[in-house]
């Protein structure tokens, strides 16, 4: 048998499984620990190990030593490599994996410049690039990024990110300007050879920013929002298809079609059936204020590969989704929250799921207190968030829609930047996504596309005990059943992460700062 690269390191994980039956791995000596640290390896669709890079014990004085761990999909360790750097200089920013190669992203903060390695399935380096000559841009967003809880967690809406494209290598975003005006995207090869490269056109009048969410087919998918100014209120949400292979952009239209229509654009991606660009948000009246005023209803719109419009379809909150909702649900939308679609998958039924969490956001008495001392100036933001229940909507291959689950949990709350409470609730949300706000973790599906499992956390307190925290598991398919399952999480290590794990199963990472400690765990569904 010929082994593709992709191929061989599944081949190496397989061989290595009938030996492991870890399910469990412990961790010494490791000093720091994010989520971006650790990244799935997939094979279809489905978990067939882990990649991990890790601050370990320092080398020496001047030298930090890094760990390059590849597991199977039980955690047994397959291959292992130590890298040094000097010491106090490096972020991780990104850890992720395309395929066929692995991709580490960081930022040297002494010499103010971007680097990227790449190793083969072998752990094998295959390129290295730094990046130098940052614009006041890309700085600006890099301090910002540096001093969050977990720099690894913006995407491209709020930070420098590294995109994987199987089969052609890693795009890299950037920002123009010293106010991050417009945007820049290159793409490289898995040794780290440019491919392409596309900029905002220096000329134009409004700001840009551009987030890739998706690499489907032969394209690049995105969301790119323009203002006239930095500080203006008015947003506008385009869908934007790139060609993958050039970075030619193929399509760049406002979701907004008509002048009558007020729309949030939540989700955009590619139906390969029907050969159809998919917008998914919600509607308003033209002349109400998200946040102040209720959405009216979901809709979806599609357009073909030409960028015309096929179809538009809106779903009621007192009509359609009134008629299937569940009574406890009904009560959210009365209290002005929003739906933040996370997923929109098809499956092999051809029916279409959405899955959506609640969200809204209100006044930040201390936000408030602060502005106004500070004369209405200050970086003090006068609006917080609010993060509400999880939604599922099933729309059958006739755009009918035949099913709302409510799944509640606990309200959570959200540290929104300043300037975010005159956003519209589209661009809100991709901000919050990105700074890991919502409870949503990840979907896990079969390669058949007829099994679905949306992970989430939830924060349960009884009346006069402490919040408990655990994983919530949606499952649902092609047998027209919905299934949820409550798995309780610990309540010691300093930060407890979740990962996507082989069928059947979810994958917990808990760091113990004190002890240095990383404990990786396999835990099994109830479904």
């Amino acid at each position: 048998m010929k082994f593709t690269p992709r191929t061989a390191l599944v081949a190496l994980l397989l061989l290595a499984a009938p030996a492991a039956f870890a399910q469990t791995n412990t961790l010494n000596g490791i000093q720091n620990m994010h989520r971006s640290a650790l990244s799935p390896i997939y094979d279809g669709n489905e978990v067939k190990g882990y990649v991990m890079f890790a601050r370990g014990d320092k080398a020496d004085r001047k030298n930090d030593n890094y760990l390059l761990d590849l597991y199977d999909q039980n955690l047994a360790k397959i291959s292992t490599i130590t890298i040094q750097k000097p010491a106090g200089r490096y972020t991780l920013l990104k850890n992720t994996f395309n395929g066929s190669a692995f991709a580490f992203y960081f930022f040297n903060s002494k010499d103010k410049t971007l680097e990227m390695e790449t190793y083969d399935t072998s752990l094998k380096k295959l390129g290295s690039k730094a990046i130098g000559e940052l614009t006041k841009g890309d700085l600006r967003v890099l301090d910002a990024q540096q001093r969050a809880v977990d720099p690894t967690a913006g995407g491209m809406m709020l930070g420098l990110n590294l995109f994987p494209v199987p089969g052609l290598g890693f795009v890299r975003n950037g920002y123009t300007g010293g106010m991050a005006k417009g945007y820049t995207l290159a793409i490289y090869d898995n040794k780290l050879g440019m491919h392409w490269r596309i900029t905002s056109d220096e000329n134009a009048k409004q700001y840009e920013s551009l987030s890739i969410t998706e690499a489907a087919d032969k394209y690049l998918l995105g969301i790119m929002v323009r203002r006239d100014g930095l500080l203006s209120r008015k947003t506008t949400s385009y869908m934007v298809a790139l060609d993958a292979k050039t970075g030619k952009k193929l399509l760049d239209l406002p979701v907004e079609t008509s002048a009558t229509e007020q729309l949030s654009l939540s989700s955009f991606t590619f139906d390969a059936d029907k050969r159809e660009f998919v917008a998914v948000g919600e509607y308003y009246k033209l002349d109400d204020k998200p946040f102040v005023n209720k959405s009216q209803g979901l809709y979806v719109k599609r357009f073909g590969e030409n960028g015309k419009q096929v179809s538009t379809k809106n779903y009621g909150w007192h009509n359609e989704i009134a008629a299937l909702m569940p009574a406890e649900a009904k009560a959210s939308l009365e209290d002005n929250y929003v739906n933040y679609n996370h997923a929109v998958v098809k499956g092999a039924n051809g029916r279409m799921y959405i899955v959506a969490e609640q969200f809204k956001i209100v006044g930040d008495g201390l936000g408030i207190a602060a502005s106004i001392l500070n004369g209405g100036g200050g970086s003090a933001s006068v609006s917080k968030g609010k993060v509400a229940n999880m939604l599922v909507f099933e729309i059958d291959p006739q755009a009918t829609l035949t099913s709302v689950k409510f799944y509640p949990k606990t309200v959570t709350n959200a540290e929104l930047p300043a300037g975010t409470g005159f956003m519209g609730a589209g661009l809100l949300g991709q901000i919050m996504k990105s700074q890991g706000d919502f409870d949503y973790q990840f979907m896990q599906k079969n390669d058949d596309n007829t099994q679905f499992n949306v992970v989430y956390v939830n924060f349960d307190k009884e009346k006069g005990e402490k919040a408990q925290t655990y994983i919530g598991n949606i499952a649902f398919g092609d047998n027209g059943k919905y299934a949820v399952d409550k798995i309780e999480m610990p309540s010691g290590p300093t930060y407890s992460y979740l990962y996507p794990a082989k069928p059947g199963y979810v994958m917990i990472a808990d760091y113990f700062k004190k002890k240095n400690q990383l404990g990786m765990k396999l835990v099994k569904l109830n479904i």
